[in-house]
Order: structure tokens, then C-alpha cells, then sequence
């Protein structure tokens, strides 16, 4: 890759890069990309949440088959494509390729989260496909607008934002539901899942698209500062820490704040299908003894921010 493409990187990105002593044209030379295809900063330097141990996340959507390795790289490949890391200096630097094709297999999942009969199904997305997205629609774009354009287009973000809330959230309830049938130590295990589970869901509703718990607890600090959020942005150290109540005081607790989250999914911050996607898991939360109205979403969105714009 031609190395005036890394100018396009925003500038405190570029001075931590200094800082680190990375090379502009070290990193260059770990990426194969052709000059219309488009190049993006993702990752943690992209949402300006990296640390001193963070990486420099490059993401190629391709036209080719196979990227060349680079040498002194290694692997990683996924369903998506292949992911190599290497060293500028002594900073390590991931480049993702993806290709057209794979972007175009995921719209098409997405395209069919709308049923027959005007349902809406939950698409069983995975952490890579979730993350993908992400770094897609808010990664920096450093070349290839046009198509980067053209492929954002594709990949419905409302649609994913409400697979991702509703995936966690279903995953919580599976999860308290094991708890009442399984023994300690397995049950505490099964607890402290759903709690971050739940966290998880409720980051997704109201922040980013958020695919793993690395920055799940900032995320959710940010979004405990905004106005009438739900309750467990309140309560983030009781309910991560549930596991280490009694059982059944563990287990109202997390239900509580669950039932809370689920009532909030009408808010207009919220992603647009969440209700939509958990209407067919309701029957089996019969267990729970509590009430899950089967509510319309309010489509009409407010001037409220919520705490994923920009970022």
C-alpha cells in the first residue's frame, strides 16, 4: 500500500504512533490493498478507546481472491477472510482482509431478518460478523470512499444493533434459567454469564455495537451519564457481582433488572426490532413469573443522543 494513505490518519492517532516509534511506511508495507479499495483504521485507534498494550487495526475490503503475506507475518484466518499481524517496530499491527463477496453474503442474512407476514426474525449473528459491521460503518475510512460507501449501504446497522441487543438479552434468560436447575459451582458460573450477558444487551440498545467485553464496562460508564437510561447503568457492580449473592436474591436481582432493560427497548434510542425479534422467545420466560408485553417499538426517533453516535 502506497504510505500516503496512512496521512489520511487522524492526527492523535498519528502522534501515538510517533509516541511508539511506528514508521508510517513500516505499516505500509504490511498492507496489500489497490488504490480504489477501501482501507480503514478499526479497532480501538479508530473509536479512541486504545490503550498502552492496543494494536493498530487495519481493515482491507477486497476484490481479491488471496492477499499476498507479507513477510514476518502470521494468520489467522476466519469464515471472513484472512488476518494477518505483524510488527512496525515494536507495535503490533493487525490488517483484515474481507472481501465483496463476504459483505454481500452478510447483507443478504440481514435482508432476510424481515419474514413472511411482515415478522421479523433474529439473525444468529456471530462475534466476528457483529464486530465486521462495527468496523465497517464506523471504522476511518482512509481510501476507497466510493465503495466504502456503496458497501455501508449493504449492511443494515439498525438491523444488527437489534440482533445484537436481542442475541444478549436471550442469551441472559437462558442463562438464569440454568441456574435454577444446576449446582454449585456451575450455577454461580451460569449467573455471573447472564449478568454480563444482560450489560452486554443493554450496551448494545442504548451505545456502540459492542461484540465483546473489552470495552463493555466504559461503554456502559459513558452511557450511565445520560438521562433516563435503564436502571442496571446503575447498578453495573451489583449485577456483575451477582454470583456472589444467595441464589435466589442473585436471581431477582439480574430478573429485575432484565425486566427493566426489556420495558426500555421502546425507547427511541433504542434499535428499531428488538421487541420484534424476542416476540417468539417470550412463551418459554414463562418460568420467570414476570411480564414481557409484547409492546410496539416507537419508530418516530427523538433528538435524544445516545452514547454510539460518531462513535
Amino acid at each position: 500500500m502506497d504510505v500516503s494513505v496512512l496521512d489520511r490518519l487522524p492526527a492523535p492517532v498519528q502522534a501515538e504512533l510517533d509516541r511508539r516509534q511506528a514508521a508510517l511506511p513500516a505499516i505500509a508495507a504490511l498492507v496489500e490493498a489497490d488504490e480504489d479499495e477501501p482501507v480503514l483504521l478499526a479497532g480501538s485507534y479508530a473509536t479512541g478507546e486504545w490503550n498502552p498494550t492496543s494494536d493498530l487495526d487495519l481493515l482491507v475490503l477486497t476484490k481479491r481472491h488471496r492477499p499476498r503475506r507479507a513477510p514476518g507475518t502470521t494468520n489467522h484466518p476466519s469464515i471472513l477472510g484472512d488476518s494477518f499481524d505483524g510488527l512496525a517496530g515494536d507495535l503490533p499491527v493487525n490488517v483484515e482482509y474481507v472481501s465483496a463477496e463476504r459483505l454481500h453474503d452478510l447483507a443478504r442474512v440481514l435482508a432476510n431478518t424481515t419474514g413472511d407476514g411482515g415478522t421479523v426474525d433474529l439473525p444468529n449473528l456471530q462475534a466476528l460478523e457483529i464486530r465486521l459491521v462495527q468496523r465497517v460503518h464506523k471504522g476511518v475510512a482512509l481510501s476507497g470512499t466510493g465503495e466504502l460507501d456503496r458497501y455501508r449501504a449493504w449492511l443494515d446497522l439498525d438491523a444488527v444493533r437489534s440482533a445484537a441487543t436481542a442475541l444478549a438479552f436471550v442469551g441472559t434468560l437462558s442463562l438464569l434459567g440454568d441456574t435454577t436447575v444446576l449446582a454449585s459451582p456451575t450455577r454461580e458460573l451460569m449467573c455471573r454469564g447472564a449478568a454480563e450477558s444482560l450489560l452486554m444487551s443493554a450496551v448494545n440498545a442504548f451505545g456502540p455495537l459492542t461484540h465483546d467485553g473489552k470495552h463493555l464496562l466504559t461503554r456502559a460508564a459513558s452511557i450511565s451519564r445520560l438521562s433516563d437510561v435503564p436502571e442496571l447503568f446503575g447498578r453495573i457492580e451489583p449485577l456483575l457481582f451477582a454470583e456472589r449473592l444467595p441464589h435466589e436474591e442473585a436471581l431477582g436481582l439480574v430478573l429485575d433488572l432484565a425486566e427493566d432493560l426489556y420495558r426500555s427497548f421502546t425507547d427511541p434510542r433504542c434499535p428499531s426490532r428488538v421487541l420484534p425479534m424476542l416476540a417468539p422467545f417470550v412463551p418459554a420466560w414463562s418460568w420467570t413469573g414476570r411480564t414481557w408485553p409484547a409492546t410496539e417499538h416507537g419508530l418516530a426517533k427523538t433528538g435524544r443522543a445516545f452514547a454510539g453516535e460518531g462513535a
